[in-house]
């Protein structure tokens, strides 16, 4: 999904919030990414902004495909509930070039 440009000043501010380190309109080019970062940083008011541009669905596409290293635990199992996702799955984790998995969410190299 893209949101057609001029991109609505509300959702600019949201984009702003929730990924910091990049240009607002860039950031609503990658619909994933932001809806990804808006559910872990984004305040419920975030949220109801964002929900009359998208759809539920463009939500459980962001849990389905997120990236390792943006979700909390708790935001993670929050929007699974939320959205009536079940069974809960693992928080995802880095795969390396070896295919190797990074550490488990709340370790550090196996402590």
């Amino acid at each position: 999904m893209k949101v057609a440009r001029p991109h609505p000043p509300e959702l600019l501010r949201v984009a702003r919030k929730v990924v910091w380190y990049d240009a607002a309109e860039r950031t609503l080019d990658d619909i994933p990414t932001f809806v990804a970062h808006l559910m872990v940083y984004g305040s419920p008011t975030d949220v109801k902004v964002v929900e009359k541009y998208m759809s539920r669905e463009e939500f459980r596409k962001a849990l389905a495909n997120a990236p390792a290293g943006i979700f909390t635990q708790d935001a993670w199992i929050r929007w699974h509930e939320k959205l009536g996702i079940r069974p809960i799955p693992p928080l995802p984790r880095r795969r390396f070039p070896d295919g190797s998995l990074g550490p488990e969410a709340g370790s550090f190299l196996g402590r």
